[in-house]
């Protein structure tokens, strides 16, 4: 099935091969769905929920999230490309081995989140989001900036760290890492 510039207004959406592209969807609902062959573009959620959802080696293009909620929601080996969350909770959301191009996470709580061995990361901006005890193993993080973000208790694979844009709190815990002692 395909839709096309539709307004999906409290709906239960079930994963299926579904195409919707320029869509607005407020207030559906996406959870425990298995999303793999659904293909959305250009399209808006806002106040949606996909917790527990799958969207396993799936193609996210230009859409956009706002408000909504991605708990336990698994990304394994997706392409997000030009993404953006606004005020999401992915906490415990899984993007592991996944490219990442040009996606903005804005005020979301990603706590716990795991993004390890990213196969591509390129022009990822985090503002003013919950990293606490996020998952950044086997990641570079060159060019990444996390100076308006949590960070407590990050993980990460030391040598990746090169180019990482930190403020100088977060430079101390990152040189705790490294075993080194401020005094």
């Amino acid at each position: 099935m395909k839709y096309d510039s539709v307004t999906l207004e409290n709906m239960n959406i079930i994963g299926n091969d579904t195409e919707y592209k320029q869509c607005i969807f407020k207030n559906c609902y996406f959870s425990n769905q298995d999303l793999t062959n659904t293909y959305f573009e250009n399209c808006t959620f806002i106040n949606c929920d996909f917790a527990n959802a799958i969207f396993s080696k799936y193609i996210n293009k230009n859409n956009k999230y706002n408000n909504s909620n991605f708990i336990g929601t698994s990304m394994i080996e997706v392409h997000l490309d030009g993404v953006s969350f606004n005020s999401c909770n992915l906490k415990y959301s899984n993007f592991a081995e996944s490219i990442l191009n040009n996606v903005s996470f804005d005020n979301c709580n990603m706590e716990e989140s795991i993004f390890i061995r990213l196969n591509k990361i390129n022009k990822v901006r985090f503002n003013n989001c919950e990293l606490i005890k996020a998952d950044f193993s086997e990641t570079k993080l060159n060019k990444i900036d996390f100076r308006t973000c949590n960070i407590e208790g990050i993980i990460v694979t030391i040598e990746y760290l090169k180019g990482l844009v930190v403020n100088s709190y977060q430079a101390s815990f990152l040189a705790s890492l490294l075993g080194l002692v401020i005094k």
